[in-house]
């Protein structure tokens, strides 16, 4: 099971993503979905999913987004991870600032 944080700002367009593009383009790459929650706590608005399986790319929908990267905890590793085009620019995946449901 994953847990995918997904933030609203898009910083290519300065502005936000909406809650329906998001979880359009990220159903494209995810599978048996469990749940899905709107989260307004922290710096932006998240979308977060949690999921049995990944059926895409990450990558390819941190692009779509026009996200530096995509958060993801991998519940059967305990590990989570930065995805995406600019994700060493925000460094190590740091629990403090994930969210799950």
């Amino acid at each position: 099971m994953f847990t995918i944080n997904i933030g609203q700002d898009n910083p290519f367009l300065h502005q936000r993503n909406t809650v329906e593009l998001t979880l359009v383009q990220a159903l494209k790459h995810v599978g048996g979905v469990r749940q899905i929650r709107i989260s307004q706590d922290g710096d932006e608005p998240t979308v977060i999913i949690q999921c049995d399986f990944i059926t895409g790319s990450i990558v390819v929908l941190a692009a779509a987004l026009d996200q530096d990267c995509i958060a993801v905890f991998d519940h059967s590793t305990d590990t989570g991870t930065l995805i995406g085009d600019k994700a060493a620019e925000w460094g190590a995946f740091n629990p403090e600032y994930f969210q799950f449901i």
